[in-house]
C-alpha cells in the first residue's frame, strides 16, 4: 500500500496545496469519523490470464452532511504499457457501484484539463460541467492592504442569502450538476481530524448579500474562493484585497485564488494584484440517480349521495348484470360489481 501511495496521483489540489494528508492517515480517520458511510479506500489485486498482476489503489471522501463523494486519489499514475488505464477503469466502475449502494447521489472529481484522466473518467459515465482556474500570488507582495468593502463574519442565518447569490451567479447546468450547491457555502463545525481551517465572510448591503469569501488556511498555504453578484463586478479588486488582508498574519505561506469560468472579472483583476496562473481544473460529476416516471391515479369529481341513493344505484347496476331469461327462467348467477376507490 505504501508503494501504491507513492506512485499515485492526488486529485484534491486544494488540500495538496494547503494541508496535505497521508493516505494511510486518511484511512484511519475515515474509519473513526465516518464508520457508517461505507468504504473510502479501495485496493485492486488481480491476476490476469498471462500471470500479469494488476495492482491499484483509490480513495473517495464523503462530503460532510451531503449524500455526495469526491474521488481524491488514484494509483498508479497513468503510463502506457503498464495496464494503468485498465486499473483505473475497473476501480472507478467499482467505486460507482459501491457509492450507489451507500446511497450517494453524486460522485465528483477534479482533474487536469484535457488529460488522459478526463477521458478515463468519461468512459465510466462522468460528465464535464465547468472549469476552475487557480492563480498564485507572487511571494514579494505586501498583503497589508486596505479594502473599501466592509465584510463581516459569516453567520448561520446567511444560508438563504448565499443560496440566492449562488443561483444568480451560476449557470443552470452547474446548479444541476451540484444539486443547487446546497450546503456548499455553509460553514460546518470543525471536527477532530479536519485538515486546515475554513472561515467565511460576507459583504451585505441593505439586507442583501452581494459578496462572499471563504478562506481555507493550512500549514502549507491559503486557498481563497469567492462569490460576487454580477452587478458588483467592479468590486472584484476590493474583495480580493480584503482576502489578502486576512492572510497577512502568515506572510510566508503562499496564497492561491480559485475562480470558475462563469465568474467574470477575475481573469483581468488578479494579474493587476500580482497573481499568476497556476493551473486549470476540469470539474466532473457522475449522477448516481435517474428520473423515474410513475403513473398516479387521477381523482375524478363525484357528487355526494345519500345512503338511500347509493343503495338504489348499486341495485340498479346489479339488475343490469343479471343475464337475460332463457325459457322463461333466469340463471342463478352472482353479479359482477366493479368498485372504484376514488
Amino acid at each position: 500500500m505504501v508503494r501504491l501511495q507513492r506512485a499515485g496521483v492526488p486529485l484534491d489540489i486544494e488540500e495538496q496545496l494547503t494541508h496535505p494528508r497521508s493516505l494511510l492517515r486518511s484511512v484511519f480517520l475515515n474509519g473513526v469519523l465516518h464508520p457508517h458511510s461505507g468504504p473510502s479506500t479501495f485496493i485492486l489485486d488481480q491476476k490476469e490470464d498471462s500471470n500479469k498482476r494488476l495492482l491499484g489503489l483509490a480513495q473517495v471522501r464523503v462530503r460532510p452532511g451531503r449524500p455526495e463523494r469526491d474521488v481524491v486519489f488514484m494509483s498508479p499514475k497513468l503510463d502506457n504499457g503498464t495496464g494503468s488505464h485498465a486499473i483505473w477503469q475497473r476501480m472507478l466502475t467499482h467505486i460507482c457501484v459501491q457509492a450507489a449502494r451507500q446511497g450517494s447521489f453524486r460522485l465528483y472529481a477534479r482533474l487536469p484539463l484535457e488529460s488522459e484522466e478526463v477521458h478515463i473518467f468519461k468512459n465510466v459515465g462522468f460528465l464535464e460541467y465547468i472549469q476552475e482556474h487557480v492563480y498564485q500570488l507572487n511571494k514579494e507582495v505586501n498583503r497589508n492592504v486596505r479594502s473599501t468593502l466592509k465584510l463581516r463574519p459569516q453567520q448561520a442565518g446567511d444560508g438563504w442569502g448565499l443560496q440566492k447569490l449562488y443561483a444568480t451567479l451560476a449557470p443552470r447546468s452547474v446548479q444541476t450538476a451540484e444539486g443547487l450547491a446546497q450546503g456548499q457555502w455553509d460553514l460546518t463545525r470543525s471536527h477532530w481530524g479536519e485538515q486546515g481551517r475554513r472561515s467565511g465572510y460576507v459583504w451585505e448591503e441593505k439586507g442583501e448579500i452581494l459578496g462572499a469569501l471563504h478562506l481555507r488556511s493550512g500549514k502549507c498555504g491559503y486557498w481563497i474562493r469567492t462569490l460576487l453578484h454580477p452587478n458588483a463586478i467592479d468590486k472584484t479588486e476590493d474583495l480580493c484585497r480584503a482576502a489578502l488582508n486576512l492572510t497577512a498574519a502568515k506572510p510566508n505561506l503562499p496564497v492561491y485564488f480559485a475562480f470558475r469560468q462563469y465568474e467574470a472579472g477575475w481573469q483581468n483583476t488578479l494579474p493587476t494584484l500580482n497573481f499568476t496562473p497556476l493551473t486549470t481544473q476540469q470539474l466532473m460529476v457522475k449522477p448516481m440517480t435517474v428520473r423515474v416516471r410513475e403513473m398516479t391515479p387521477a381523482r375524478l369529481p363525484t357528487l355526494e349521495t345519500s345512503p338511500t341513493e347509493g343503495a338504489s344505484m348499486i341495485t340498479h347496476h346489479a339488475e343490469l348484470a343479471q343475464p337475460a331469461a332463457q325459457n322463461g327462467h333466469a340463471k342463478s348467477r352472482s353479479p359482477k360489481i366493479l368498485s372504484l376507490i376514488l
